[in-house]
């Protein structure tokens, strides 16, 4: 498995300027985020489809009477020891017991079920090391281990909305001033950066093959300076808008993956990624009591039924697409630029840039109109 010495310095700058009331980084030239286009060009990972969820906690309950202990048994064909685990009541295994244990040797005639064990025990590692880190980057939790019963079925799950709904989440966390560490697929956070916003770019980038780190002799705090300078400058056309026009990607990339922009929902602070003229948005959904819930929330449940409003809304998403207005020219208009304003921080300074003070100014000789927003009901 593949490992990254990831730009944690870039990570830094770009959780700085993360909003969680509209899940979008502040920049000079506008608001931006990933999006499930990003995450289908990048990933590769399905965008469509039922939604990866499941419990906690409850197992007999949710898994006709079967216990964790014979789930494992029948799933990988070994259970994690007490000190696989983080203690006994928690079932978040280390990712090094996967990779000792079930991942081992592989024998040239090897059975089928010995390969399916195989595979699902790699499997917990994507998710566990890659696709859902938390903070300690080192376990991974139980709960995903039933969703790999049945690999076709699995196989049918939108695993990319869920792991970009989790970097979202681990990016708000890593805003609170008491947090010290960033999970979620940093990978594909820089991926995204690199790929919008060339100035931020490594040595010898490439847009299909890259490095996802920068091999330099300054220190953690002085790249993490001149990013912020970096960052605090970036106007419309440094920007790649669309990094996914590029006619080669087309013979590339999979039909359903390719039509990702026009088959989902899009978040509306941020049509000008799509091509669209950017009006001011609707006001963001108030998500502030999904951000206090912790792992504590829904033990013993099951998540479609408890959460069954938000699976609804998923299961509806194509009834539910947004409007844009595309133009030819596509610079913000006056009465955008002046919302933004208001309430935005395009311009950040840290330890040692207390001299430097924002300019906020609203350049002249922008057009006045601009799209109306959509109604999101």
């Amino acid at each position: 498995m593949v490992e990254f010495e990831h730009d944690w310095s870039l990570a830094s700058a770009f959780i700085e300027r993360w909003r969680p009331v509209s899940h979008t980084f502040h920049l000079p030239c506008e608001e931006m985020t990933i999006t499930l286009q990003d995450v289908a060009y990048q990933l590769g990972l399905r965008i469509v489809g039922d939604s990866v969820s499941g419990c906690i906690s409850g197992w007999e309950q949710h898994h006709q009477e079967w216990t964790i202990e014979e789930l494992c048994e029948q799933i990988l064909g070994v259970v994690p020891g007490l000190e696989d685990r983080q203690s006994q009541t928690k079932w978040t295994v280390k990712l090094t017991w996967f990779h000792n244990t079930v991942c081992g040797e592989l024998e040239q005639d090897v059975i089928e079920e010995w390969l399916m064990r195989y595979t699902r025990g790699y499997i917990m590692q994507l998710i566990g090391g890659i696709l859902f880190p938390d903070a300690s980057d080192s376990r991974v939790h139980i709960r995903w281990l039933p969703l790999l019963e049945d690999l076709d079925a699995c196989g049918r799950l939108s695993w990319g909305s869920a792991v970009l709904a989790w970097l979202y989440r681990q990016m708000c966390r890593a805003t609170e001033h008491s947090q010290r560490n960033l999970g979620g697929c940093v990978s594909l956070m820089l991926s995204w950066a690199y790929h919008r916003i060339p100035l931020v770019r490594p040595d010898g980038f490439n847009a299909r093959r890259f490095p996802l780190y920068r091999s330099d002799n300054a220190t953690g705090e002085c790249r993490l300076r001149q990013y912020r300078h970096t960052l605090n400058g970036i106007g419309m056309l440094n920007v790649e808008w669309m990094p996914y026009a590029d006619p080669q990607l087309f013979g590339l990339v999979p039909p359903a993956i390719a039509e990702a922009n026009a088959s989902t929902a899009i978040v509306d602070w941020v049509v000008r990624q799509f091509s669209g003229l950017q009006h001011i948005p609707t006001r963001p959904l108030n998500n502030d009591d999904m951000h206090r819930l912790d792992g504590r929330f829904g033990r013993g449940e099951w998540f479609p039924h408890l959460l069954g409003g938000w699976h609804k809304m998923w299961d509806a998403q194509t009834d539910h697409r947004l409007s844009i207005y595309h133009h030819i020219d596509l610079h913000l208009s006056l009465p955008y630029i002046t919302w933004y304003l208001q309430w935005a921080y395009t311009e950040l300074f840290g330890l040692g840039d207390q001299h430097l003070l924002p300019t906020r100014v609203v350049p002249e000789d922008l057009p006045i109109h601009h799209p109306l927003a959509p109604d999101l009901h």
